[in-house]
C-alpha cells in the first residue's frame, strides 16, 4: 500500500511542529496529556471504573457483544489515551462486530513499571473473569504493546491459560539501554530515536530493563501464545519487530506479519484515510 497525499501532508505537519521532540520533555516534566472522547465518539464510548483507574469501551454499531478487544494505549509510557486512539478503535470496533476496552492505566510518575504491569495484569484478568478466555483478545500499540507482552509473560509464569488472539501494533520492544543512531536514523515523524531514553528512565523503577517483562524483545517466546505483528517499514522500531517476529516464527508463535514498506510509526492511528485498510484487516484478524 503506497502512501497518500494526506498521509504524507500529516508526516509534514508532525515535522514542521517538531512533534515527536515533545516527549523527552514531557517525560521529565511527567505531562500525561490524557484526552477525552470528542465529537460523535463522545456518544460511542462509554466510561468504567477499575481500581480508581477509567476503563473505555465502545461497542460496534449493533450495539454490545460478548466477545472482546482489550487494547492497551500507547504513548511511550509518557502520554496518556489520545483522540487518535478513540477514533481508530472505534473504527475497528465495527470492523471486528466485537467491543474495544481501552484501559486508562497509570503512568509515570505515580506509577513505575512494576505497578503499570500489575495493574494492567489485574484488568486484563478481570476480563477474562468477566467475558471468559475464549471471548477475550489482548492487544495493544508501540509501548502498549510492550505492555500486552508484560501481561503475557505473567500469565504464563503462573501458568494461566492465555488468549488466542494477541495482536501487536508497531511494538516498542527493546528498551535495554542507549541505541547507537545516526543522523541518518533519525527519519520518523512521530518519534525520536534520540528521545525514547528518558521515557525509559521514567518508566523502568526498581526493574532491571534488561527484564523481558521490560524488553520483550529477550522473551521466552515458548512461553507466548501466537501473535499477530503489524509493523511499517519506515518505523525505527522496525527492526526490532522484525526480529521478534524471527524469533516468533522459528518457535512456531507467529501467526502473521503484517509489514507495510513505506509507512511509518503508528501510521494506523493517522487521521488520513490510509488507516482505514489496516484497522479493516486487523478487524478482520479479530472477527476470526
Amino acid at each position: 500500500m503506497s502512501t497518500s497525499l494526506g498521509y504524507k501532508a500529516f508526516q509534514g505537519v508532525l515535522r514542521a511542529t517538531r512533534y515527536r521532540n515533545h516527549m523527552p520533555k514531557d517525560a521529565a516534566k511527567g505531562n500525561t496529556r490524557d484526552m477525552l472522547p470528542k465529537g460523535k465518539w463522545a456518544k460511542r464510548w462509554r466510561r468504567e471504573e477499575f481500581e480508581g483507574r477509567a476503563v473505555w469501551l465502545c461497542d460496534p454499531a449493533g450495539g454490545p457483544t460478548d466477545r472482546v478487544y482489550v487494547h492497551l494505549h500507547g504513548g511511550g509510557y509518557v502520554y496518556g489515551i489520545q483522540s487518535l486512539h478513540y477514533m481508530a478503535l472505534g473504527e475497528l470496533s465495527d470492523h471486528a462486530g466485537m467491543t474495544v476496552i481501552m484501559p486508562d492505566y497509570p503512568l509515570p510518575p505515580v506509577a513505575k513499571a512494576r505497578e503499570i504491569i500489575g495493574w494492567a495484569d489485574r484488568h486484563f484478568a478481570s476480563a477474562v473473569e468477566c467475558y471468559g478466555l475464549g471471548n477475550v483478545s489482548l492487544g495493544g500499540d508501540s509501548a502498549g504493546a510492550n505492555l500486552a507482552l508484560a501481561v503475557l509473560q505473567m500469565r504464563s509464569a503462573r501458568g494461566e491459560p492465555q488468549p488466542e488472539m494477541n495482536i501487536l501494533w508497531s511494538p516498542w520492544l527493546d528498551l535495554t539501554g542507549p541505541r547507537e543512531f545516526t543522523k541518518e536514523d533519525d527519519y520518523e515523524a512521530l518519534i525520536t530515536p534520540f528521545g525514547l531514553e528518558p521515557a525509559v528512565m521514567g518508566y523502568v523503577g526498581d526493574m532491571d530493563r534488561n527484564d523481558p517483562l521490560i524488553s520483550p524483545l529477550g522473551a521466552d517466546i515458548d512461553a507466548l501464545p501466537p501473535m499477530h505483528i503489524v509493523s511499517g517499514g519506515k518505523d525505527i522500531l522496525h527492526d526490532d519487530g522484525v526480529a521478534f517476529a524471527d524469533r516468533a516464527r522459528a518457535a512456531g508463535k507467529l501467526a502473521s506479519l503484517t509489514m507495510e514498506p513505506d509507512y511509518g510509526h503508528y501510521w494506523m492511528f493517522y487521521p488520513v484515510k490510509d488507516r482505514h485498510r489496516t484497522l479493516r484487516e486487523i478487524g478482520a484478524m479479530l472477527a476470526g
